[in-house]
């Protein structure tokens, strides 16, 4: 199964099932955002054949919260109304941000956490957590 393949089978694109238009569905990958950054808000996201690859690996890795960070990041870190959605797309920026900078799972696993933390605090000059 390719990458568009497995995004398409995932339910969170539209499809090209539309009843009437020109099969732009067909054609192009749209994810659909409807509801999730605003009340009512009818939204959705193309996804290019470059963005693609990056997209399956935030859907394989983290799911549906994966999709949440990369919309929110491909627009200026876009946050949503809704708190839930808010705190997925952070876990997962928390997440994606200490694998670039500790890429080895074995040594994450094994990092002194509340030592990051403390040191993490003390450069940001607040209490430790």
């Amino acid at each position: 199964m390719t990458d568009e393949q497995m995004l398409r089978a995932s339910g969170c694109f539209f499809d090209g099932d539309e009843e009437e238009g020109d099969g732009y569905y067909d054609k192009n990958l749209v994810l659909n955002a409807n509801d999730t950054w605003a009340w009512a808000l009818a939204w959705c996201q193309d996804v290019s054949a470059q963005e693609i690859p990056e997209v399956a690996r935030l859907y394989r890795r983290w799911g549906y919260a994966g999709l949440l960070y990369w919309m929110s990041e491909k627009n200026g870190k876009m946050k949503s109304e809704f708190k839930d959605i808010n705190r997925f797309v952070e876990f997962v920026r928390q997440e994606e941000e200490l694998i670039k900078s500790v890429p080895d799972s074995s040594k994450r696993a094994y990092m002194d956490w509340p030592r990051i933390a403390e040191r993490e605090a003390m450069l940001r000059q607040e209490e430790p957590v």
